[in-house]
């Protein structure tokens, strides 16, 4: 039975959790109205938000 210190969970867990937090955004922007358009915003501009966060700080190895 995996674990939560096992290194396959360590290396998937935020992936899954951004894919899942995706989905329901699509799915809440789909179905919904009022409040489940304020949380598809949410849900699909935080990924993204993270993507940018990672994608333009600038990492040791670039510095060299």
């Amino acid at each position: 039975m995996p674990t939560f210190s096992s290194p396959s969970f360590q290396l998937w867990a935020w992936p899954v959790a951004l894919a899942v937090l995706t989905a329901s955004g699509l799915l809440s922007a789909l179905v919904s109205d009022g409040w489940g358009d304020v949380w598809s915003w949410f849900a699909l501009g935080l990924p993204v938000a993270v993507m940018a966060w990672f994608g333009l700080r600038s990492s040791p190895l670039q510095k060299a």
